[in-house]
Protein backbone atom coordinates (compact mmCIF):
# COMPACT_ATOMS: atom_id res chain seq x y z
CA UNK A 1 0.00 0.00 0.00
CA UNK A 2 2.79 2.37 0.92
CA UNK A 3 4.71 1.54 -2.28
CA UNK A 4 1.60 2.16 -4.39
CA UNK A 5 1.06 5.57 -2.79
CA UNK A 6 4.71 6.44 -3.27
CA UNK A 7 4.58 5.50 -6.96
CA UNK A 8 1.37 7.51 -7.41
CA UNK A 9 2.92 10.75 -6.14
CA UNK A 10 6.13 10.04 -8.06
CA UNK A 11 4.17 9.77 -11.33
CA UNK A 12 2.45 13.08 -10.57
CA UNK A 13 5.84 14.78 -10.12
CA UNK A 14 7.12 13.25 -13.35
CA UNK A 15 4.07 14.45 -15.29
CA UNK A 16 4.41 17.96 -13.86
CA UNK A 17 8.06 18.12 -14.92
CA UNK A 18 7.42 16.88 -18.49
CA UNK A 19 6.22 20.21 -20.08
CA UNK A 20 9.58 21.83 -19.23
CA UNK A 21 11.41 18.88 -20.83
CA UNK A 22 9.09 19.14 -23.87
CA UNK A 23 9.90 22.83 -24.36
CA UNK A 24 13.62 22.14 -24.17
CA UNK A 25 13.31 19.34 -26.73
CA UNK A 26 11.30 21.52 -29.11
CA UNK A 27 13.86 24.33 -28.85
CA UNK A 28 16.70 21.93 -29.64
CA UNK A 29 14.74 20.41 -32.52
CA UNK A 30 14.13 23.86 -34.04
CA UNK A 31 17.79 24.81 -33.57
CA UNK A 32 18.78 21.59 -35.31
CA UNK A 33 16.43 22.50 -38.18
CA UNK A 34 18.07 25.93 -38.46
CA UNK A 35 21.53 24.36 -38.64
CA UNK A 36 20.64 21.52 -40.99
CA UNK A 37 18.52 23.56 -43.41
CA UNK A 38 20.23 26.97 -43.37
CA UNK A 39 19.74 29.18 -46.45
CA UNK A 40 21.99 32.06 -45.35
CA UNK A 41 24.65 31.38 -47.97
CA UNK A 42 22.13 30.97 -50.78
CA UNK A 43 20.25 34.10 -49.65
CA UNK A 44 23.48 36.10 -49.76
CA UNK A 45 24.27 34.79 -53.27
CA UNK A 46 20.76 35.62 -54.47
CA UNK A 47 20.89 39.11 -52.97
CA UNK A 48 24.27 39.82 -54.60
CA UNK A 49 23.03 38.63 -58.00
CA UNK A 50 19.80 40.64 -57.76
CA UNK A 51 21.80 43.77 -56.85
CA UNK A 52 24.12 43.18 -59.83
CA UNK A 53 21.22 42.71 -62.25
CA UNK A 54 19.41 45.81 -60.91
CA UNK A 55 22.60 47.82 -61.39
CA UNK A 56 22.93 46.56 -64.97
CA UNK A 57 19.26 47.39 -65.64
CA UNK A 58 19.75 50.91 -64.32
CA UNK A 59 22.83 51.31 -66.47
CA UNK A 60 20.92 50.20 -69.59
CA UNK A 61 17.59 51.91 -68.98
CA UNK A 62 17.89 54.30 -66.03
CA UNK A 63 19.06 57.45 -67.81
CA UNK A 64 16.45 57.04 -70.58
CA UNK A 65 13.63 56.53 -68.07
CA UNK A 66 14.77 59.56 -66.05
CA UNK A 67 14.96 61.68 -69.21
CA UNK A 68 11.42 60.72 -70.28
CA UNK A 69 10.05 61.56 -66.84
CA UNK A 70 11.77 64.96 -66.92
CA UNK A 71 10.32 65.69 -70.37
CA UNK A 72 6.84 64.75 -69.16
CA UNK A 73 7.24 67.05 -66.14
CA UNK A 74 8.35 69.97 -68.33
CA UNK A 75 5.45 69.45 -70.74
CA UNK A 76 2.99 69.19 -67.84
CA UNK A 77 4.22 72.58 -66.59
CA UNK A 78 3.65 74.09 -70.05
CA UNK A 79 0.24 72.37 -70.21
CA UNK A 80 -0.85 73.89 -66.89
CA UNK A 81 0.23 77.38 -67.93
CA UNK A 82 -1.64 77.21 -71.24
CA UNK A 83 -4.78 75.80 -69.56
CA UNK A 84 -4.63 78.70 -67.09
CA UNK A 85 -4.40 81.22 -69.94
CA UNK A 86 -7.34 79.63 -71.77
CA UNK A 87 -9.37 79.71 -68.57
CA UNK A 88 -8.57 83.42 -68.08
CA UNK A 89 -9.62 84.20 -71.65
CA UNK A 90 -12.91 82.29 -71.58
CA UNK A 91 -14.44 83.24 -68.22
CA UNK A 92 -17.54 85.49 -67.90
CA UNK A 93 -16.17 88.05 -65.46
CA UNK A 94 -19.21 90.33 -65.57
CA UNK A 95 -21.51 87.49 -64.58
CA UNK A 96 -19.11 86.25 -61.87
CA UNK A 97 -18.79 89.72 -60.36
CA UNK A 98 -22.54 90.30 -60.57
CA UNK A 99 -23.22 87.18 -58.51
CA UNK A 100 -20.54 88.13 -55.98
CA UNK A 101 -21.78 91.73 -55.63
CA UNK A 102 -25.35 90.51 -55.13
CA UNK A 103 -24.17 88.15 -52.43
CA UNK A 104 -22.17 90.96 -50.81
CA UNK A 105 -25.25 93.23 -50.72
CA UNK A 106 -27.26 90.45 -49.07
CA UNK A 107 -24.59 89.96 -46.44
CA UNK A 108 -24.33 93.68 -45.66
CA UNK A 109 -28.12 93.84 -45.31
CA UNK A 110 -28.04 90.85 -42.99
CA UNK A 111 -25.26 92.44 -40.93
CA UNK A 112 -27.26 95.68 -40.58
CA UNK A 113 -30.35 93.75 -39.45
CA UNK A 114 -28.28 91.83 -36.89
CA UNK A 115 -26.79 95.04 -35.49
CA UNK A 116 -30.24 96.61 -35.26
CA UNK A 117 -31.56 93.57 -33.39
CA UNK A 118 -28.47 93.57 -31.17
CA UNK A 119 -28.94 97.25 -30.29
CA UNK A 120 -32.59 96.64 -29.44
CA UNK A 121 -31.50 93.73 -27.29
CA UNK A 122 -28.97 95.96 -25.51
CA UNK A 123 -31.78 98.36 -24.64
CA UNK A 124 -33.85 95.48 -23.31
CA UNK A 125 -30.90 94.32 -21.18
CA UNK A 126 -30.51 97.86 -19.82
CA UNK A 127 -34.21 97.95 -18.93
CA UNK A 128 -33.91 94.55 -17.26
CA UNK A 129 -31.02 95.81 -15.11
CA UNK A 130 -33.16 98.83 -14.12
CA UNK A 131 -35.98 96.47 -13.16
CA UNK A 132 -33.55 94.40 -11.11
CA UNK A 133 -32.19 97.49 -9.32
CA UNK A 134 -35.72 98.74 -8.58
CA UNK A 135 -36.67 95.31 -7.28
CA UNK A 136 -33.60 95.30 -5.02
CA UNK A 137 -34.51 98.73 -3.70
CA UNK A 138 -38.05 97.54 -2.95
CA UNK A 139 -36.67 94.39 -1.33
CA UNK A 140 -34.29 96.34 0.89
CA UNK A 141 -37.08 98.79 1.80
CA UNK A 142 -39.36 95.93 2.85
CA UNK A 143 -36.56 94.34 4.88
CA UNK A 144 -36.01 97.68 6.65
CA UNK A 145 -39.75 97.91 7.40
CA UNK A 146 -39.76 94.42 8.88
CA UNK A 147 -36.64 95.14 10.95
CA UNK A 148 -38.23 98.40 12.12
CA UNK A 149 -41.47 96.58 13.08
CA UNK A 150 -39.56 94.02 15.19
CA UNK A 151 -37.42 96.73 16.76
CA UNK A 152 -40.50 98.75 17.76
CA UNK A 153 -42.23 95.68 19.17
CA UNK A 154 -39.18 94.98 21.34
CA UNK A 155 -38.56 98.53 22.62
CA UNK A 156 -39.89 99.67 25.97
CA UNK A 157 -42.90 102.00 25.97
CA UNK A 158 -40.88 104.95 27.26
CA UNK A 159 -38.86 104.64 23.99
CA UNK A 160 -42.10 104.67 21.90
CA UNK A 161 -42.04 100.89 21.77
CA UNK A 162 -44.60 98.18 22.43
CA UNK A 163 -42.57 95.80 24.56
CA UNK A 164 -44.85 93.90 26.93
CA UNK A 165 -48.02 94.86 25.04
CA UNK A 166 -50.28 92.42 23.27
CA UNK A 167 -50.41 93.50 19.65
CA UNK A 168 -53.69 93.25 17.72
CA UNK A 169 -54.11 91.37 14.46
CA UNK A 170 -55.12 94.57 12.68
CA UNK A 171 -55.09 98.23 13.70
CA UNK A 172 -55.77 101.49 11.88
CA UNK A 173 -53.36 103.58 13.96
CA UNK A 174 -51.10 101.43 16.16
CA UNK A 175 -48.71 98.56 15.52
CA UNK A 176 -50.30 95.25 14.47
CA UNK A 177 -49.41 91.83 13.04
CA UNK A 178 -51.32 92.79 9.91
CA UNK A 179 -48.64 95.37 9.15
CA UNK A 180 -45.93 92.72 9.56
CA UNK A 181 -47.74 90.33 7.23
CA UNK A 182 -48.11 93.13 4.70
CA UNK A 183 -44.38 93.92 4.85
CA UNK A 184 -43.46 90.23 4.47
CA UNK A 185 -45.77 89.85 1.50
CA UNK A 186 -44.22 92.91 -0.14
CA UNK A 187 -40.72 91.53 0.63
CA UNK A 188 -41.51 88.15 -0.97
CA UNK A 189 -43.02 89.88 -3.98
CA UNK A 190 -39.90 92.05 -4.35
CA UNK A 191 -37.68 88.97 -4.05
CA UNK A 192 -39.68 87.28 -6.84
CA UNK A 193 -39.21 90.41 -8.96
CA UNK A 194 -35.43 90.28 -8.39
CA UNK A 195 -35.33 86.58 -9.40
CA UNK A 196 -37.44 87.25 -12.48
CA UNK A 197 -35.24 90.18 -13.52
CA UNK A 198 -32.06 88.10 -13.10
CA UNK A 199 -33.51 85.28 -15.16
CA UNK A 200 -34.57 87.71 -17.88
CA UNK A 201 -31.08 89.26 -17.94
CA UNK A 202 -29.51 85.79 -18.29
CA UNK A 203 -31.79 84.90 -21.20
CA UNK A 204 -31.19 88.22 -22.93
CA UNK A 205 -27.42 87.87 -22.57
CA UNK A 206 -27.62 84.41 -24.11
CA UNK A 207 -29.48 85.92 -27.06
CA UNK A 208 -26.83 88.65 -27.21
CA UNK A 209 -24.10 85.97 -27.40
CA UNK A 210 -25.97 84.32 -30.28
CA UNK A 211 -26.22 87.64 -32.13
CA UNK A 212 -22.48 88.26 -31.62
CA UNK A 213 -21.67 84.84 -33.07
CA UNK A 214 -23.92 85.43 -36.08
CA UNK A 215 -22.41 88.87 -36.67
CA UNK A 216 -18.87 87.40 -36.53
CA UNK A 217 -19.85 84.73 -39.05
CA UNK A 218 -21.37 87.30 -41.41
CA UNK A 219 -18.23 89.45 -41.14
CA UNK A 220 -16.10 86.41 -41.97
CA UNK A 221 -18.25 85.67 -45.03
CA UNK A 222 -18.01 89.30 -46.14
CA UNK A 223 -14.21 89.25 -45.82
CA UNK A 224 -14.02 86.04 -47.88
CA UNK A 225 -16.35 87.50 -50.48
CA UNK A 226 -14.29 90.68 -50.77
CA UNK A 227 -11.19 88.55 -51.33
CA UNK A 228 -13.04 86.54 -54.00
CA UNK A 229 -14.07 89.75 -55.74
CA UNK A 230 -10.45 90.94 -55.62
CA UNK A 231 -9.26 87.64 -57.11
CA UNK A 232 -11.81 87.81 -59.96
CA UNK A 233 -10.80 91.40 -60.72
CA UNK A 234 -7.14 90.39 -60.68
CA UNK A 235 -7.87 87.52 -63.12
CA UNK A 236 -9.82 89.93 -65.33
CA UNK A 237 -6.78 92.21 -65.40
CA UNK A 238 -4.61 89.25 -66.46
CA UNK A 239 -7.09 88.52 -69.24
CA UNK A 240 -6.73 92.09 -70.56
CA UNK A 241 -2.93 91.74 -70.49
CA UNK A 242 -3.07 88.44 -72.40
CA UNK A 243 -5.22 89.99 -75.09
CA UNK A 244 -2.78 92.94 -75.37
CA UNK A 245 0.05 90.42 -75.83
CA UNK A 246 -1.86 88.82 -78.71
CA UNK A 247 -3.03 85.62 -77.06
CA UNK A 248 -6.35 84.12 -78.11
CA UNK A 249 -8.30 80.98 -77.23
CA UNK A 250 -7.94 79.23 -80.62
CA UNK A 251 -4.16 79.58 -80.83
CA UNK A 252 -3.70 78.50 -77.24
CA UNK A 253 -6.00 75.50 -77.72
CA UNK A 254 -4.00 74.42 -80.77
CA UNK A 255 -0.78 74.63 -78.75
CA UNK A 256 -2.41 72.78 -75.89
CA UNK A 257 -3.54 69.94 -78.18
CA UNK A 258 0.05 69.55 -79.35
CA UNK A 259 1.23 69.41 -75.74
CA UNK A 260 -1.40 66.75 -74.96
CA UNK A 261 -0.15 64.65 -77.86
CA UNK A 262 3.49 65.11 -76.87
CA UNK A 263 2.77 64.02 -73.29
CA UNK A 264 0.83 61.00 -74.54
CA UNK A 265 3.75 59.96 -76.77
CA UNK A 266 6.27 60.44 -73.97
CA UNK A 267 4.16 58.36 -71.58
CA UNK A 268 3.91 55.53 -74.11
CA UNK A 269 7.69 55.63 -74.58
CA UNK A 270 8.15 55.61 -70.79
CA UNK A 271 5.89 52.55 -70.47
CA UNK A 272 7.97 50.75 -73.14
CA UNK A 273 11.23 51.59 -71.38
CA UNK A 274 9.94 50.48 -67.97
CA UNK A 275 8.56 47.31 -69.54
CA UNK A 276 11.93 46.68 -71.23
CA UNK A 277 13.70 47.16 -67.90
CA UNK A 278 11.39 44.64 -66.18
CA UNK A 279 11.89 42.10 -69.00
CA UNK A 280 15.65 42.56 -68.78
CA UNK A 281 15.61 41.89 -65.02
CA UNK A 282 13.45 38.79 -65.48
CA UNK A 283 15.60 37.46 -68.34
CA UNK A 284 18.89 38.03 -66.50
CA UNK A 285 17.43 36.50 -63.34
CA UNK A 286 17.03 33.25 -65.28
CA UNK A 287 20.33 33.55 -67.17
CA UNK A 288 22.48 34.41 -64.16
CA UNK A 289 20.89 31.78 -61.90
CA UNK A 290 18.70 33.87 -59.58
CA UNK A 291 15.62 31.79 -60.29
CA UNK A 292 17.54 28.56 -59.69
CA UNK A 293 18.80 29.91 -56.37
CA UNK A 294 15.27 30.91 -55.37
CA UNK A 295 14.03 27.42 -56.27
CA UNK A 296 16.77 25.82 -54.16
CA UNK A 297 15.94 28.11 -51.24
CA UNK A 298 12.25 27.17 -51.45
CA UNK A 299 13.11 23.44 -51.51
CA UNK A 300 15.32 23.79 -48.44
CA UNK A 301 12.62 25.78 -46.61
CA UNK A 302 10.04 23.08 -47.44
CA UNK A 303 12.35 20.38 -46.07
CA UNK A 304 12.94 22.46 -42.97
CA UNK A 305 9.19 22.84 -42.44
CA UNK A 306 8.68 19.09 -42.85
CA UNK A 307 11.50 18.37 -40.40
CA UNK A 308 9.97 20.71 -37.79
CA UNK A 309 6.57 19.00 -38.14
CA UNK A 310 8.15 15.63 -37.31
CA UNK A 311 8.50 16.78 -33.72
CA UNK A 312 4.71 16.69 -33.19
CA UNK A 313 4.18 13.15 -34.47
CA UNK A 314 2.46 11.04 -31.78
CA UNK A 315 5.14 8.34 -31.94
CA UNK A 316 7.89 10.89 -31.23
CA UNK A 317 5.81 12.45 -28.48
CA UNK A 318 5.43 9.06 -26.74
CA UNK A 319 9.16 8.38 -27.12
CA UNK A 320 9.94 11.68 -25.38
CA UNK A 321 7.61 10.75 -22.53
CA UNK A 322 9.52 7.48 -22.05
CA UNK A 323 12.90 9.21 -22.36
CA UNK A 324 11.91 11.92 -19.90
CA UNK A 325 10.78 9.31 -17.35
CA UNK A 326 14.07 7.39 -17.63
CA UNK A 327 16.13 10.56 -17.25
CA UNK A 328 14.04 11.76 -14.33
CA UNK A 329 14.35 8.43 -12.48
CA UNK A 330 18.07 8.10 -13.27
CA UNK A 331 18.74 11.58 -11.91
CA UNK A 332 16.91 10.84 -8.63
CA UNK A 333 18.55 7.41 -8.30
CA UNK A 334 22.11 8.69 -8.74
CA UNK A 335 21.32 11.60 -6.41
Amino acid sequence: MFERTKNFFRDIRINLDFPKFERQCRLEHNNQADRRYSTKKLDAERKALVSKIESEANSNFGSQIKNKKQQITRNKTIENKKEKKISLLTRYYKQELGVLYERKDDLFSKKAELYESKNELSRMISDAFDEKNNAYEELNYCKDQIDSWYAKSDRTPWLSGNSGKKLPKHSLFGQSFGDLDSYKYARDSAFDDVTTAKSRIGNLKQEQHTFNSEISEVKRQIDNLIRQIGTVKEDRGKMYELKKEGFNKNTLQKDLDEIYEAIKTLRNELVELESGRREYVISESHTQGVKKLESNIRNIEMKKEQFIKIFDLEENHQNRIVTHRKLWLRKRTTA
